[in-house]
């Protein structure tokens, strides 16, 4: 697994750093990845920087993470949690098979340990060979939180690009169910992208309907006892909250609605994987975007420990 040993001295919420020999007995592993497939040929993701960004951003808060923490009604990070951060991954802007390959394969060695990956990204083309690691928990519900659609089947002539995350996801036979939050304005998408969507049996719920219904009825379509990937592109919160993004789009998702969404869907199924993408740290005001997408990732690791320690005596020996 080769890691680039340049940022390996930060870790989120300062937890301890390690490497892949060290996954073994570990509830959840963070890893970074700058890079995907590049929309532009060789040209570094606009969101390069926001792994380095989201670590930074947590540290005012790591200094003690057993404080009250009412988004978690409790503390940040739970007594007897092991989690690891294993830096980011050494991807680059000119090799975007390789950096594909690397993604899938550290994610699946996570996936294979018993633990839970969260990978800070990077744009929106990483989640595409992160959910290709997940064949062995399938199958999957893919929950999406983006201000688009993400269905166009190539852009370019490329195929793995963050326009097209959601059309490669939904041609992963162990993707069941996908469900879209919070899309609005102009997206790179076309009517014929949409009715691909929902033709596959996408469940959309846009943000006008998050406005007038908010999450409930997002919360009721992910099938008690699944098993959930969150997907969350920083876009599609509203830019009042997450300013940070390369295309603002008005009328997005609120905190509250992400953490509220996050609590139920912890509450109906077992969230297998996160992603946080998209988050452009040099787009950013007085850093707020970075603040509130790092409590984000805190309130996703809260959801996702107390999964991981309920399910400790279950689980069976890492392989």
């Amino acid at each position: 697994m080769s890691m680039d040993n340049k940022r390996q001295g930060r870790t989120f919420l300062d937890v301890p750093a390690a490497g892949q020999q060290a996954l073994s007995g570990a509830d959840i592993v963070i890893f970074g990845a700058a890079e995907a497939t590049p929309h532009l040929p060789g040209q570094a993701s606009h969101a390069a920087r926001a792994p380095s960004a989201l670590r930074d951003s947590a540290r005012s808060i790591a200094s003690d993470p057993l404080r009250w923490d009412f988004d978690q009604e409790g503390p940040l990070l739970l007594p007897g949690l092991r989690a690891v951060d294993l830096g980011d991954l050494a991807t680059s802007p000119a090799t975007p098979s390789e950096n594909r390959a690397l993604i899938t394969a550290t994610t699946a060695s996570i996936v294979k340990a018993y633990a839970v990956p969260v990978l800070l990204g990077g744009d929106d083309s990483v989640p595409i060979p992160f959910f290709a690691a997940f064949e062995p928990c399938g199958p999957v519900t893919i929950l999406q939180i983006d201000a688009h659609l993400d269905w166009r089947d190539e852009r370019g002539g490329l195929k793995h690009t963050f326009s097209s995350t959601m059309r490669r996801a939904s041609e992963m036979p162990w993707v069941e169910r996908i469900i879209q939050v919070g899309q609005r304005g102009v997206g790179g998408s076309h009517a014929g992208d949409l009715a691909d969507a929902r033709a596959w049996g996408v469940h959309l719920f846009d943000a006008a309907s998050v406005r007038r219904h908010g999450v409930q009825p997002i919360v009721e379509q992910i099938v008690p006892g699944s098993r959930c990937i969150v997907t969350l592109d920083c876009d599609g919160l509203d830019p009042g909250v997450i300013p940070a993004v390369l295309v603002p789009q008005p009328g997005g998702l609120g905190y509250l609605d992400i953490v509220e969404l996050l609590h139920g869907v912890a509450g109906r199924a077992r969230i297998v994987g996160f992603d946080l993408v998209e988050l452009v740290p040099d787009a950013d005001v007085r850093g707020l975007g970075v603040l509130a997408a790092s409590r984000i990732l805190c309130v996703a690791l809260g959801c996702i420990g107390r999964q991981q320690l309920a399910s400790r005596e279950r689980r069976p020996a890492a392989r």
